[in-house]
């Protein structure tokens, strides 16, 4: 306490799809925290919307688990979250040569991620590759790299970085479908539906990866639960486009 706080700037890809979520940081002193060693610095983070403890967790110490740590150093839950309350993170010096690496990786990252977006896949896995070069562990970096290497056709490639990014977060739903999708590019329809089933089980509602689960069922020629993953795919979608190839598929098959 009595000293005077700064202001840090970190970006971040909250869903790593093409899109950046900026996060401010302010750094102030320190104090401890729970069941931890004693915390060197903590650092004030602004909620935003849609954010949960767990992804603030994952974004301060790469783990979702430590939720209940930020949780309980600010004695809220979840459902107390509102957009704009600020929140102290207690960081241990680890943490914070971390986050400082993971900064330093965001540059190149970042690059990737705009180079991508403007279709110029091999700068952006150059870029991609700096980033993990200065922090190997950013996943966020490696499932891009791997969506590039599957939007440049190198399937064998993307298939190494996915497999990467689902073994380290495996409780992303988006992970795991690019996995699947990398997979049934390759023609490993049984192992990519077990993929996308993973998905499913994370996300019920999960339209894309239903429909391509129900195609992998067809492609393993596996009748019932092509028909079935059909069904529930229209419950979800009735209207659009897939759903009227879905409607045609289900009729070939009944």
């Amino acid at each position: 306490m009595g000293q005077k706080a700064t202001y840090r700037l970190s970006r971040h890809d909250l869903q790593p799809a093409i899109w950046i979520v900026v996060a401010i940081l302010l750094i102030v002193s320190s104090c401890g925290g729970p069941s931890r060693e004693p915390a060197e610095q903590v650092y004030l983070h602004r909620v935003e919307s849609g954010e949960t403890l767990s992804v603030i967790a994952d974004e301060y110490y790469d783990n979702p688990q430590m939720a209940d740590v930020i949780g309980e150093f600010n004695a809220v839950r979840d459902t107390d979250l509102r957009d704009g309350m600020v929140l102290r993170i207690p960081l241990s010096g680890e943490d914070v040569e971390r986050i400082e690496k993971k900064e330093r990786a965001r540059v190149p990252y970042n690059k990737g991620l705009e180079l991508a977006e403007k279709g110029a896949y091999v700068e952006a896995v150059q870029e991609f590759q700096e980033s993990l070069t200065i922090e190997p562990d950013f996943v966020d970096a490696i499932y891009n790299l791997g969506v590039t290497y599957q939007k440049m056709k190198s399937y064998e490639r993307a298939r190494g970085e996915l497999a990467k990014a689902v073994r380290l977060r495996p409780e992303k739903p988006e992970y795991r479908f690019a996995f699947g999708t990398c997979l049934f590019h390759l023609d490993k329809f049984g192992d990519a539906a077990g993929a996308f089933e993973g998905v499913m089980e994370l996300d019920p509602t999960h339209a894309r990866a239903l429909y391509s689960l129900a195609v992998c069922y067809e492609k393993q020629g596996e009748k019932e639960k092509a028909i079935a993953a059909w069904r529930r795919y229209l419950e979800i979608d009735s209207k659009s486009a897939w759903a009227n190839e879905a409607r045609k598929r289900l009729k070939e098959l009944e």
